[in-house]
């Protein structure tokens, strides 16, 4: 469970990069190099990240959890480089003043997706550990995402 996500790296240009936004907004700070925005996306079936400079991250960060997006950087003949992200199956933009659940429902789903979570986990006489307790909670975040259809259906 300690593994370090893996990086996209958007190199190609005038390729299409299929991604799943993974959370609703992307974690951001400062480093020695400046500014950073990370967003985790699923990609060719793998969790990665995407480091967004500010012109991708204006793009991404309309769009919120489960967007299925097509990421594409085009290179025009004098170098200038312009991003483009555009819904893979007609996603609207996220709107703000909208939730997507109610609290209660909210709450409720979560419930169901702990229960199901340590279900899947295997009963035990033993007590939950640590580790036992990370891999609830990634199942826990993850049976949301793949029971709305966020997940490619291949």
């Amino acid at each position: 469970m300690n593994e370090k996500m893996k990086t996209l790296q958007l190199k190609k240009s005038n390729h299409d990069y299929p991604v799943v936004l993974i959370y609703n907004k992307c974690k951001s700070g400062e480093s020695q190099y400046g500014p950073w925005c990370l967003y985790s996306v699923v990609h060719n079936r793998e969790t990665q990240g995407i480091f967004a400079k500010d012109s991708l991250h204006k793009q991404l960060q309309q769009y919120g959890k489960g967007a299925k997006l097509i990421i594409r950087w085009n290179q025009d003949h004098n170098g200038r480089i312009e991003w483009r992200v555009k819904p893979a199956n007609g996603n609207t933009k996220r709107n703000s003043n909208l939730t997507y659940q109610d609290a209660r429902t909210r709450d409720i789903h979560r419930q169901v997706a702990l229960k199901i979570a340590t279900i899947s986990l295997g009963q035990t006489n033993k007590p939950w550990v640590d580790e036992d307790l990370r891999e609830i909670k990634v199942r826990m975040d993850n049976l949301p995402i793949i029971l709305d259809g966020y997940i490619s259906d291949d």
